[in-house]
């Protein structure tokens, strides 16, 4: 019988990736090893926590901050994902009945393979199903038959029950460990929009040290993990861009859209120790410190918030339930030439 804790390779789209849950309450959907045509792209991507600060005057979450920190090492009043079946109703009732947990990973998570058509790409699709609290999230990771990933995250459930009509933010934490042509040998970089002049007008910037990053729509601000070493048969450095769209800001809570940090082990998420005092200044105090190696590269992890901010519908729509409502960024292959093999490394 299957476990929490297993990992299950499914394929599709051109891609082979393995999905886990570690526990039944955890850090909710994993994703590894991503294979494209053979060749290693994804390392592990995971959504460990959320930061959920509500309006004032609210009852709960409680004093001083009115905040959640939800997921992997919950704090402030917070919970941990509880993996669902993936049957479980989008309502209030898996908060309150046991029966609907999963029973094993197999129960929480569905894989659906599309095939391309006429207006886009094919699709390998991970998703599962988690009860925090009163809310659920649904986590899933989308890989396209053209080399895009979309990392994803659902809310659904219920509004809280004592505090129905108080708007809040999600801010929910995506860690993502790509494999470009290698392991060790990734640079990351920051693209800025100055002008239309041309050439100067956009430039992309190497970044020498481990930091936070903030996005700027104005400068039409996205990043960039490529390899140091590895070129297409055009010359180009191939790498993978990442682009973030918001439908919330930044406040004291969560401070940063990305950070770039390194590689430390598979054994913890590097970044779930953060959140003790409700904010996510922890990723950058314990873990976006250091030099970059801007020459041969490093072994690059990212970390990225997608944010909503939920003005309830509570005398409408969402007063009995919550609609399924998605946010996602995407991470899409650049100077590739024609997207396929790789050279093969292992870990």
């Amino acid at each position: 019988m299957a476990a929490f804790g297993d990992y299950h390779l499914v394929s599709g789209a051109g891609w082979s990736v393995y999905w886990r849950i570690a526990a039944l309450k955890g850090s909710g959907l994993e994703v590894w090893f991503g294979d494209f045509h053979g060749r290693r792209v994804l390392w592990r991507g995971t959504q460990p926590f959320a930061i959920v600060p509500y309006h004032r005057p609210v009852l709960e979450p409680g004093p001083p901050e009115h905040t959640y920190k939800d997921g992997l090492n919950p704090q402030c009043g917070g919970a941990a994902f509880t993996a669902l079946k993936h049957t479980a109703p989008n309502s209030i009732a898996p908060w309150t009945n046991s029966a609907y947990h999963a029973s094993d990973d197999t129960e929480a998570v569905v894989v659906a393979v599309e095939p391309a058509g006429d207006f886009g790409p094919g699709h390998l699709v991970i998703s599962a199903k988690f009860q925090c609290g009163w809310y659920q999230y649904v986590h899933s990771w989308e890989f396209d038959s053209d080399g895009n990933i979309h990392p994803r995250v659902a809310m659904g459930g219920a509004l809280n029950p004592y505090s129905k009509d108080k708007a809040h933010v999600h801010h929910m934490y995506f860690r993502v460990d790509l494999d470009i042509d290698g392991f060790p040998s990734d640079v990351f970089e920051q693209f800025e929009h100055t002008s239309f002049n041309d050439p100067g007008g956009d430039i992309w910037n190497l970044i020498a040290k481990q930091d936070k990053f903030v996005a700027d729509p104005s400068r039409a601000r996205k990043w960039r993990v490529r390899d140091a070493k590895s070129q297409s048969a055009l010359g180009q450095h191939k790498g993978y861009q990442i682009e973030l769209p918001q439908s919330a800001g930044r406040d004291k809570y969560s401070t940063g859209d990305i950070w770039v940090t390194v590689y430390r082990g598979d054994s913890a998420e590097q970044g779930a120790e953060v959140g003790m005092d409700c904010t996510d200044n922890g990723l950058k105090n314990l873990y976006a410190k250091g030099p970059l190696d801007t020459v041969n590269g490093d072994d690059i992890v990212f970390w990225v918030v997608a944010r909503a901010h939920h003005e309830p519908r509570h005398l409408g729509e969402e007063n009995d339930h919550l609609p399924y409502h998605y946010e996602e960024f995407s991470i899409s292959p650049r100077d590739f030439e024609v997207f396929g093999p790789q050279r093969d490394h292992g870990r």
